[in-house]
């Protein structure tokens, strides 16, 4: 017979050796290397600049990119990591701090649901999951407010789950438990915190999350444990002034922001078009394996598990687990649904996976007899992961640069839209990918063989510390794979030569859309025109008055070249492309390339060449 946990028990952290090892873990896969690397664009030096530009204008109303509006998402991001630039001054790794904190968070959070549903065992093992996941490693080291809203969507699903546990039940099984109504308070301060993070999917998930689990499990929840007037006020009073303020000081704002931003975002019709290439729906499920890797073979098991057999027979704490299968299923199945997704929108499922998962290897530390299903899982694992490993050894002696290219569009957009494009491979050599991609091949040839082994032979622990020493590896090889990315998508060298050779009074320009060199901003401190790039997440910004003198045409540019002031040009367009190839080969310098990035002066500044020989 189950015992339902009391309170006092999934309340508190039961062992302080779990919570020191959960800390430890995510010490290498969330915190380690966070400072390292240089911002990359697009996007991450955008958000870092947005931030830096919050903390000296001080307009903590709307923010800016450049001296533009950008509204294109809600503000909480942006507002705690200006206060940390403001507290700590520039740094990489103060613009990353505030998605690596919130995923330590979440693993934090999915470690007491863990406790709350399954006990302390599978709380543990489901926040190792969490945290070792590729998916966590990757998108907690990229400034953006993705961990944000999830953390914030978790932090609802354990107040609901805590007061949904605990309050009567329609169907009669169990005896009703004394209710503290104050728990849901949880649920109305994370809803109120996602929207704040990513707008309107922060309600929608939560509503639509408990809105199927209380139809399909039967349960309810009284009035006095929604704590509705109390909670309402809450998030009414956390979410509202922003978005009022913001309607009041933008014109344009609320149908921009609710309908254009976020409805027809999610139909794939924006009026304001970005270059992004969503994914179809069986790539957006296929990469979810990917992102959830090591642990991508023990998913569909593990999310049976979640699902009682039969309602009328389920206990009462097995009906409230459903909240953990249902959870998964809603993000995955909207997402799905959507026709603009991106390899991230899976994050909110995360936590719900993890459990599951950390359930499952905990039922096998415990159980004399080995799961068949498990078995036959990490079997299947033994069998397939070889013949991939050996398909990806053989790939690597025979890897071209459209392999490479092609591969990395797979897992990220911006790889993709340069797949699409017709880009070139932009990297001198595919030699440092054939090492990864072989070393990847290595892993998968002895790792999940020797995975599977130690689990038939009952060493389920050891099995399940393989399997996490297989994601550190891994990871370790992501890290490498971004080192080898980062000198040609940031801008951080270009900045830097930039500010050596740059005069109070010496203007910059750059071509194209300014998300793609938002380092520069970030790295120089000074504000750029922009040529040709009214467009992607600045259009709408740019017919703001304050913003229209920032975006030149061919024109008004060909004429701010011809004159005695010093401008420099940035681009990375190739010149048959570029509006380079229009400047007068007399007056026009090529200062240098740096990654993607090529800069040119108007003016000699001791070190370029003459543009038609650089030519």
């Amino acid at each position: 017979m189950r015992v339902r946990p009391s309170i006092e028990t999934v309340g508190n952290f039961n062992s302080r050796s779990n919570l020191l090892l959960i800390l430890l873990a995510s010490g290498f896969f969330i915190f380690w290397g966070l400072g390292s690397l240089n911002l990359l664009d697009p996007d991450q030096g955008m958000y870092g600049a947005i931030a830096q530009e919050m903390a000296k204008g001080g307009d903590w109303i709307t923010p800016h990119f450049d001296g533009v509006r950008y509204l294109e998402k809600p503000p909480l991001y942006f507002w705690l990591t200006a206060f940390t630039l403001s507290l700590f001054g520039q740094s990489e790794w103060v613009v990353r701090v505030w998605s690596a904190l919130p995923a330590l968070g979440t693993a934090i959070l999915t470690y007491r649901l863990g406790q709350l549903f399954y006990g302390g065992a599978a709380a543990l093992l489901s926040a190792l999951v969490m945290v070792s996941s590729l998916g966590v490693l990757r998108y907690a080291h990229q400034p953006a407010p993705d961990f944000l809203f999830v953390f914030s969507i978790t932090l609802a699903m354990y107040g609901f789950a805590k007061t949904a546990l605990f309050a009567p039940s329609l169907s009669g099984n169990d005896q009703p438990q004394t209710v503290n109504g104050r728990l849901s308070i949880l649920f109305y301060v994370g809803i109120a915190l996602a929207v704040l993070s990513k707008g309107l999917i922060g309600l929608i998930f939560p509503i639509l999350i408990v809105g199927l689990f209380l139809w399909f499990s039967g349960e309810r929840v009284t009035w006095r444990q929604c704590n509705l007037a109390g909670g309402l006020t809450l998030f009414l009073v956390l979410v509202l002034p922003w978005h009022l303020l913001a309607a009041w000081k933008n014109p344009g704002f609320l149908w921009f922001y609710f309908v254009d931003n976020q409805f027809l975002r999610f139909l794939n019709c924006r009026a304001y078009i970005e270059e992004d290439v969503p994914l179809t729906t069986l790539a957006f499920l296929a990469e979810i394996l990917i992102w959830v890797f090591p642990w991508s073979f023990v998913l569909p098991v593990a999310l049976r598990e979640a699902i009682p057999r039969s309602r009328s027979t389920a206990t009462r704490i097995e009906r409230v687990r459903l909240l953990v299968g249902l959870w998964a299923l809603t993000v995955i199945g909207f997402f799905s649904l959507s026709f603009s997704k991106l390899e991230h929108y899976f994050l909110p499922a995360i936590v719900p996976l993890s459990l599951m998962a950390g359930k499952l290897w905990a039922g096998e530390l415990s159980s004399p007899v080995a799961s068949t299903a498990l078995k036959w899982s990490l079997g299947i694992a033994a069998l397939v992961c070889p013949l991939l490993g050996g398909g990806l050894l053989f790939l690597a002696l025979r890897l071209t640069p459209d392999g490479v290219l092609m591969g990395l569009a797979q897992v990220d957009v911006y790889y993709r839209i340069l797949w699409t494009h017709g880009h070139g491979f932009p990297f001198a050599s595919v030699s440092s990918f054939v090492r990864l991609v072989g070393i990847l091949g290595g892993i998968f040839i002895i790792g999940f063989p020797l995975v599977f082994a130690l689990f038939y032979f009952r060493h389920p622990r050891a099995s399940f510390a393989t399997l996490l020493g297989v994601g550190a590896v891994v990871g370790l090889l992501v890290f490498r794979l971004v080192l080898l990315l980062e000198p040609f998508q940031s801008a951080k060298s270009a900045a830097y030569a930039l500010s050596a050779r740059l005069e109070p009074e010496d203007r910059i320009v750059y071509e194209g859309d300014l998300s793609y060199a938002g380092g520069i901003p970030f790295y120089t401190g000074r504000q750029l025109f922009v040529l040709n790039g009214r467009q992607g997440d600045l259009e709408f910004g740019s017919y703001y008055p304050e913003a229209k003198h920032l975006f030149l045409d061919n024109a008004t540019f060909a004429r701010l070249w011809g004159h005695d002031q010093q401008v420099f040009l940035v681009t990375r367009l190739p010149v048959q492309q570029s509006f380079v190839r229009y400047l007068p080969k007399v007056g026009t310098f090529l200062v240098g390339r740096y990654g993607s990035y090529s800069l040119y002066s108007n003016r000699s500044v001791g070190n370029e060449q003459q543009f038609d020989a650089a030519r």
